[in-house]
Protein backbone atom coordinates (compact mmCIF):
# COMPACT_ATOMS: atom_id res chain seq x y z
CA UNK A 1 0.00 0.00 0.00
CA UNK A 2 1.28 3.41 -0.92
CA UNK A 3 2.93 5.38 2.04
CA UNK A 4 3.64 2.23 4.30
CA UNK A 5 7.82 2.32 4.34
CA UNK A 6 10.23 0.55 7.49
CA UNK A 7 10.65 3.38 8.46
CA UNK A 8 6.97 4.96 8.33
CA UNK A 9 5.95 1.55 10.67
CA UNK A 10 8.69 1.91 13.11
CA UNK A 11 7.79 5.63 13.43
CA UNK A 12 4.93 3.98 15.16
CA UNK A 13 6.79 2.79 18.00
CA UNK A 14 4.39 -0.45 18.15
CA UNK A 15 5.31 -3.26 20.29
CA UNK A 16 4.65 -5.46 17.36
CA UNK A 17 6.59 -3.80 15.44
CA UNK A 18 10.30 -3.67 16.77
CA UNK A 19 11.25 -5.05 13.66
CA UNK A 20 10.06 -4.40 9.91
CA UNK A 21 10.40 -5.70 6.26
CA UNK A 22 8.47 -4.41 3.60
CA UNK A 23 8.00 -5.83 0.02
CA UNK A 24 6.60 -4.03 -3.11
CA UNK A 25 5.62 -7.99 -3.43
CA UNK A 26 6.11 -11.21 -2.25
CA UNK A 27 4.59 -14.57 -2.63
CA UNK A 28 2.89 -14.56 0.80
CA UNK A 29 3.72 -12.37 4.02
CA UNK A 30 2.94 -15.65 6.28
CA UNK A 31 5.52 -18.16 4.32
CA UNK A 32 7.94 -15.00 4.81
CA UNK A 33 7.43 -14.29 8.60
CA UNK A 34 7.33 -18.21 9.14
CA UNK A 35 10.81 -17.98 7.58
CA UNK A 36 12.02 -15.17 10.03
CA UNK A 37 10.63 -17.08 13.11
CA UNK A 38 12.06 -20.46 12.22
CA UNK A 39 15.37 -18.22 12.34
CA UNK A 40 15.04 -16.47 15.71
CA UNK A 41 12.74 -13.46 15.00
CA UNK A 42 11.91 -11.96 17.87
CA UNK A 43 8.35 -11.11 18.70
CA UNK A 44 7.32 -8.17 17.03
CA UNK A 45 8.46 -8.87 13.58
CA UNK A 46 6.26 -7.55 11.13
CA UNK A 47 6.31 -8.54 7.76
CA UNK A 48 4.61 -6.27 5.03
CA UNK A 49 3.52 -6.48 1.21
CA UNK A 50 2.10 -4.40 -1.55
CA UNK A 51 1.33 -7.69 -3.42
CA UNK A 52 1.20 -10.91 -2.26
CA UNK A 53 1.57 -13.49 -5.71
CA UNK A 54 0.95 -16.70 -3.60
CA UNK A 55 -1.82 -15.55 -0.27
CA UNK A 56 -3.73 -18.46 1.19
CA UNK A 57 -6.07 -18.03 3.81
CA UNK A 58 -6.93 -21.43 5.94
CA UNK A 59 -7.21 -24.34 4.56
CA UNK A 60 -4.58 -23.30 2.37
CA UNK A 61 -7.47 -21.47 0.19
CA UNK A 62 -6.20 -18.99 -2.53
CA UNK A 63 -6.73 -15.38 -1.13
CA UNK A 64 -6.63 -12.37 -3.89
CA UNK A 65 -3.93 -10.01 -2.46
CA UNK A 66 -3.55 -7.02 -4.97
CA UNK A 67 -2.10 -3.74 -4.61
CA UNK A 68 -4.34 -1.41 -2.42
CA UNK A 69 -5.09 -4.03 0.04
CA UNK A 70 -2.90 -4.52 3.53
CA UNK A 71 -1.13 -7.98 3.55
CA UNK A 72 0.32 -8.69 6.75
CA UNK A 73 2.08 -11.27 9.14
CA UNK A 74 3.43 -10.99 12.70
CA UNK A 75 5.78 -13.35 14.36
CA UNK A 76 4.68 -13.48 18.13
CA UNK A 77 6.37 -15.69 20.98
CA UNK A 78 3.42 -15.55 23.61
CA UNK A 79 3.69 -17.05 26.72
CA UNK A 80 1.59 -19.55 25.90
CA UNK A 81 0.80 -23.57 26.70
CA UNK A 82 0.27 -25.43 23.36
CA UNK A 83 -3.38 -26.37 24.28
CA UNK A 84 -4.09 -22.33 24.16
CA UNK A 85 -2.61 -21.83 21.16
CA UNK A 86 -5.99 -21.53 19.58
CA UNK A 87 -6.52 -18.26 21.88
CA UNK A 88 -4.46 -16.24 19.03
CA UNK A 89 -6.92 -16.71 16.12
CA UNK A 90 -9.80 -15.18 18.08
CA UNK A 91 -7.74 -12.25 19.95
CA UNK A 92 -6.96 -11.46 17.18
CA UNK A 93 -10.06 -11.44 15.05
CA UNK A 94 -11.35 -9.50 17.99
CA UNK A 95 -8.70 -6.80 17.72
CA UNK A 96 -9.43 -6.37 14.21
CA UNK A 97 -13.03 -6.27 14.26
CA UNK A 98 -12.43 -3.35 16.38
CA UNK A 99 -10.35 -1.63 14.59
CA UNK A 100 -12.86 -1.66 11.55
CA UNK A 101 -15.43 -0.65 13.51
CA UNK A 102 -13.43 2.19 14.83
CA UNK A 103 -13.11 3.90 11.32
CA UNK A 104 -16.97 2.91 10.64
CA UNK A 105 -17.43 -0.23 8.89
CA UNK A 106 -19.55 -2.29 10.18
CA UNK A 107 -18.26 -5.79 10.44
CA UNK A 108 -18.82 -8.77 12.63
CA UNK A 109 -16.83 -12.28 13.43
CA UNK A 110 -17.92 -15.46 11.71
CA UNK A 111 -16.50 -18.46 13.56
CA UNK A 112 -13.63 -18.70 13.78
CA UNK A 113 -11.50 -16.25 12.33
CA UNK A 114 -13.10 -14.35 8.90
CA UNK A 115 -14.40 -10.57 9.34
CA UNK A 116 -17.59 -10.12 7.06
CA UNK A 117 -19.26 -6.86 6.48
CA UNK A 118 -23.30 -6.93 7.33
CA UNK A 119 -25.93 -7.13 6.51
CA UNK A 120 -25.21 -9.68 3.69
CA UNK A 121 -22.23 -11.27 5.54
CA UNK A 122 -19.58 -9.92 2.88
CA UNK A 123 -15.71 -11.04 3.29
CA UNK A 124 -13.45 -8.23 3.94
CA UNK A 125 -10.84 -9.64 5.92
CA UNK A 126 -9.14 -13.09 6.86
CA UNK A 127 -6.90 -13.86 10.05
CA UNK A 128 -4.69 -17.23 9.91
CA UNK A 129 -2.68 -17.96 13.04
CA UNK A 130 -0.12 -20.82 13.06
CA UNK A 131 1.77 -22.11 16.17
CA UNK A 132 4.59 -24.05 16.10
CA UNK A 133 5.51 -26.52 19.73
CA UNK A 134 8.57 -26.85 21.82
CA UNK A 135 8.78 -30.39 23.08
CA UNK A 136 8.31 -29.86 26.84
CA UNK A 137 10.53 -31.05 29.89
CA UNK A 138 9.85 -34.19 31.76
CA UNK A 139 6.61 -33.62 33.59
CA UNK A 140 5.69 -30.08 31.52
CA UNK A 141 3.14 -28.65 29.50
CA UNK A 142 4.44 -28.03 25.58
CA UNK A 143 4.32 -24.89 25.16
CA UNK A 144 4.02 -22.02 22.56
CA UNK A 145 7.60 -21.78 20.79
CA UNK A 146 6.44 -19.09 18.39
CA UNK A 147 3.19 -18.22 16.46
CA UNK A 148 2.79 -16.46 12.81
CA UNK A 149 -0.44 -14.31 12.63
CA UNK A 150 -1.21 -13.33 9.22
CA UNK A 151 -4.04 -10.69 8.65
CA UNK A 152 -5.26 -10.13 4.61
CA UNK A 153 -7.08 -7.16 4.92
CA UNK A 154 -9.36 -5.75 1.53
CA UNK A 155 -8.64 -1.83 2.06
CA UNK A 156 -7.87 0.62 -1.24
CA UNK A 157 -9.85 -1.50 -3.68
CA UNK A 158 -12.55 -2.03 -5.68
CA UNK A 159 -14.12 -5.51 -6.07
CA UNK A 160 -12.80 -5.71 -9.69
CA UNK A 161 -9.65 -5.24 -8.48
CA UNK A 162 -10.24 -8.79 -6.31
CA UNK A 163 -10.79 -10.52 -9.51
CA UNK A 164 -14.15 -12.25 -7.83
CA UNK A 165 -17.97 -11.80 -9.39
CA UNK A 166 -19.74 -13.24 -6.63
CA UNK A 167 -20.29 -9.82 -5.02
CA UNK A 168 -19.60 -12.08 -1.29
CA UNK A 169 -16.46 -10.05 -0.96
CA UNK A 170 -16.08 -6.76 0.75
CA UNK A 171 -13.53 -3.85 0.50
CA UNK A 172 -13.09 -0.36 2.94
CA UNK A 173 -13.38 1.63 -0.20
CA UNK A 174 -16.67 0.34 -1.21
CA UNK A 175 -17.81 0.12 2.33
CA UNK A 176 -16.92 3.94 3.31
CA UNK A 177 -16.64 5.63 -0.13
CA UNK A 178 -13.01 7.07 0.64
CA UNK A 179 -9.42 5.49 1.09
CA UNK A 180 -8.02 5.36 4.30
CA UNK A 181 -4.56 6.44 5.13
CA UNK A 182 -2.70 3.16 5.27
CA UNK A 183 -0.27 4.16 8.00
CA UNK A 184 -3.49 5.33 10.52
CA UNK A 185 -4.90 1.86 8.88
CA UNK A 186 -1.81 -0.23 10.00
CA UNK A 187 -1.56 1.90 13.45
CA UNK A 188 -5.33 1.03 14.55
CA UNK A 189 -4.44 -2.67 13.87
CA UNK A 190 -1.41 -2.95 15.37
CA UNK A 191 -3.13 -1.14 18.46
CA UNK A 192 -5.88 -3.53 19.03
CA UNK A 193 -3.92 -6.45 18.81
CA UNK A 194 -1.83 -5.37 21.12
CA UNK A 195 -4.09 -4.53 23.59
CA UNK A 196 -6.26 -7.98 22.82
CA UNK A 197 -3.10 -10.32 22.61
CA UNK A 198 -2.24 -8.91 25.93
CA UNK A 199 -5.37 -10.11 27.39
CA UNK A 200 -4.64 -13.82 25.95
CA UNK A 201 -4.69 -15.07 29.57
CA UNK A 202 -7.68 -14.11 30.64
CA UNK A 203 -9.00 -15.56 28.12
CA UNK A 204 -12.87 -15.27 29.12
CA UNK A 205 -13.20 -11.30 28.51
CA UNK A 206 -11.97 -11.54 25.16
CA UNK A 207 -14.67 -13.99 24.53
CA UNK A 208 -17.28 -12.13 25.65
CA UNK A 209 -16.15 -9.45 23.38
CA UNK A 210 -16.32 -12.46 20.52
CA UNK A 211 -19.99 -13.03 20.96
CA UNK A 212 -20.71 -9.77 21.23
CA UNK A 213 -18.99 -9.68 17.79
CA UNK A 214 -20.02 -12.20 16.10
CA UNK A 215 -22.41 -13.03 13.10
CA UNK A 216 -22.40 -17.10 13.59
CA UNK A 217 -23.96 -17.15 17.36
CA UNK A 218 -27.81 -17.49 17.40
CA UNK A 219 -27.90 -18.66 13.71
CA UNK A 220 -28.14 -21.94 11.97
CA UNK A 221 -25.48 -22.65 10.18
CA UNK A 222 -23.82 -25.87 8.30
CA UNK A 223 -20.09 -26.78 8.80
CA UNK A 224 -17.69 -28.59 7.62
CA UNK A 225 -15.47 -31.01 9.42
CA UNK A 226 -13.06 -33.74 8.42
CA UNK A 227 -15.35 -34.42 5.35
CA UNK A 228 -18.56 -34.49 6.95
CA UNK A 229 -21.42 -32.31 6.76
CA UNK A 230 -22.99 -30.69 10.33
CA UNK A 231 -26.10 -28.55 10.48
CA UNK A 232 -27.72 -26.65 13.67
CA UNK A 233 -27.76 -24.03 15.53
CA UNK A 234 -24.54 -21.83 16.65
CA UNK A 235 -25.39 -21.74 20.58
CA UNK A 236 -21.95 -20.43 22.13
CA UNK A 237 -18.49 -20.99 22.54
CA UNK A 238 -16.88 -23.14 25.06
CA UNK A 239 -14.22 -21.92 27.24
CA UNK A 240 -11.50 -22.31 24.91
CA UNK A 241 -13.49 -21.00 21.68
CA UNK A 242 -14.62 -24.20 20.42
CA UNK A 243 -18.03 -23.60 18.41
CA UNK A 244 -20.82 -25.11 20.24
CA UNK A 245 -23.87 -26.85 17.54
CA UNK A 246 -26.89 -27.72 18.94
CA UNK A 247 -28.04 -30.53 16.46
CA UNK A 248 -31.27 -33.07 17.03
CA UNK A 249 -28.40 -35.27 17.98
CA UNK A 250 -27.55 -33.27 20.71
CA UNK A 251 -24.63 -30.79 21.33
CA UNK A 252 -21.25 -31.57 19.30
CA UNK A 253 -18.13 -29.22 20.49
CA UNK A 254 -16.29 -28.37 17.09
CA UNK A 255 -12.84 -27.04 17.21
CA UNK A 256 -12.17 -26.72 13.28
CA UNK A 257 -14.22 -26.82 10.93
CA UNK A 258 -15.88 -24.53 8.15
CA UNK A 259 -18.96 -22.93 8.61
CA UNK A 260 -19.99 -23.21 4.89
CA UNK A 261 -23.28 -20.84 4.95
CA UNK A 262 -26.05 -19.42 7.07
CA UNK A 263 -29.08 -21.51 6.27
CA UNK A 264 -31.71 -19.42 5.36
CA UNK A 265 -34.91 -19.87 5.49
CA UNK A 266 -36.39 -23.17 3.55
CA UNK A 267 -33.06 -24.71 3.71
CA UNK A 268 -33.39 -28.54 4.53
CA UNK A 269 -32.62 -29.03 7.82
CA UNK A 270 -31.11 -32.36 8.36
CA UNK A 271 -29.19 -32.73 11.60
Amino acid sequence: MNGLTEASILSLESPLARVVEVHEALGSTQERARELARGGAHHGTLVVAGVQTGGRGRLRRAWGSPEGGLWMSLVLRPNLEAAAAPRLTQAAAVAVAKALREIGANVGIKWPNDLLVEPGGRKICGILAESSIRAAGRGEAPRVDHAVLGVGLNANLDLEDLGVTDREVATLRCELGRDLDPLDLLRRLLQNLDAELERVHDFAVILDDWRVLSVTLGERVRVKRLGEVLEGLAVDVSPEGALLLQTRDGVLELYEGEVERLLREGDAYTS
